[in-house]
């Protein structure tokens, strides 16, 4: 009787093991220590790769906007080129997720204030989301950073120095995550977007958008993993 009820018990505990975890977002570093200017680069891409396909972040120093997508980690430099990095590259800050969409569809929008508003409507509220905006631009305002060193500015100052491109009729890739708006600092509360042109040549940070006519993939993510440095 004992011996049945330990291997009920042991059945039980695989059962509940083996069951899929929801979505996740793993975010390294907490946000308000790197906006402080913790810019120093502690773990390496190889790891965060273990973590997610999908994300943002950056390099160390701030040399730049990472951008995931599709398992290629991108670096938008000071002139918002792109190239793709080494993964022995360290990052203080990173989110990342294993993109696998909810649902997508046709968007056809004026900017990015009337995007947020499309994946919201779609998005259950308060939790961390991730989506992935493929199309054309009539208009597209992204920015990058220089890098710098210590001691470091904080992000405030560090964008003051920031370079900002105008592209005119641009099609690339969106990778955009979201954080609940909670005043935590351990995360970005709201939409932060970085951009990839189709070329592979040109990509940052997002500021604006006009004219958007493509294709938006969604995924909620209830879970959030923070490692700390």
């Amino acid at each position: 009787m004992i011996t049945r009820l330990l291997l009920l018990c042991l059945l039980t505990f695989l059962a509940a093991c083996a069951r899929p975890q929801s979505p996740s977002l793993y975010q390294y570093a907490i946000f308000d220590s790197f906006a402080a200017g913790e810019y120093a680069g502690k773990i390496p891409l190889s790891e965060l790769k273990t973590h997610g396909d999908f994300g943002l972040g950056t390099t160390d120093g701030l040399t730049g906007e990472m951008i995931v997508l599709d398992g290629v980690f991108y670096l938008a430099d000071a002139q918002c080129r792109l190239t793709r990095l080494d993964m022995s590259t360290l990052s203080p800050f990173a989110s990342l997720a294993f993109f696998k969409p909810d649902a997508k569809q046709s968007i056809s929008l004026n900017d990015i204030p009337a995007l947020i508003a499309e994946l919201d409507a779609r998005l259950p509220k308060g939790t961390f989301a991730t989506a992935r905006i493929t199309a054309r631009f009539k208009k597209l305002t992204i920015r990058s950073v220089p890098g710098y060193a210590k001691p470091y500015p904080p992000l405030g100052e560090a964008l003051k120095t920031q370079f900002v491109m105008e592209l005119d009729d641009v099609s690339g890739t969106l990778v955009g995550l979201r954080g609940p708006a909670e005043p935590t600092g351990a995360w970005v509360a709201g939409w932060h977007f970085h951009f990839v042109s189709s070329d592979g040549k040109a990509g940052g940070h997002v500021l604006k958008a006009v004219g958007l006519s493509g294709e938006a993939a969604w995924m909620a993510a209830k879970r959030f993993e923070l490692e700390l440095p």
